[in-house]
């Protein structure tokens, strides 16, 4: 049976990178996953250990969540290094054409603000899962009045009006 990091990784992979091995594979995303899961359970009070921990589906898709925020920010990162970089070695070519002699070049600036929105969005909705996932977690700590059903000396399990 592959443990829960394969398993998250495995699901990245096929689904959001569609099974591309040059953006990330397999290994690399299932390293993160186990290197960072102390990160989820900051987020969700949880405490998942061990080599294999009990990670529950909504726990899961919030930690697959949590990679592509990072991957996203890893990606700007990188995009401005490229603004940065100034020495050009044609990969950022976009489109030639001859009929009016225009050449369109990628612009960085702009993909990384591209990854940056994403990694934004993607941490609005960790928030909002994770903060699901707790009140669906939570359990009240304190019950009062006569639905209570306490049983002992207080006054109120005396009232005339209760039996």
């Amino acid at each position: 049976m592959p443990n829960i990091y394969s398993t998250i990784a495995t699901g990245i992979f096929d689904y959001e990178f569609e099974a591309n091995t040059g953006i990330a594979t397999v290994s690399q995303i299932s390293g993160w996953l186990s290197a960072n899961i102390g990160g989820l359970n900051v987020l969700l009070h949880e405490n998942f250990t061990g080599e294999n921990p009990d990670v529950n589906d909504a726990a899961a898709n919030i930690f697959s969540k949590q990679y592509l925020v990072s991957y996203n920010q890893r990606a700007q990162r990188n995009a401005l290094r490229g603004v940065m970089n100034s020495s050009s070695n044609g990969d950022n070519i976009l489109s030639v054409s001859d009929g009016d002699n225009r050449i369109s070049f990628v612009n960085k600036n702009e993909l990384a603000k591209t990854y940056k929105g994403a990694a934004n969005d993607l941490m609005a909705e960790i928030k909002d899962l994770s903060n699901k996932y707790s009140m669906y977690k939570a359990v009240p700590t304190q019950i009062c009045g006569y639905e209570a059903g306490v049983s002992g000396s207080y006054p109120w399990n005396n009232d005339p009006a209760r039996t």
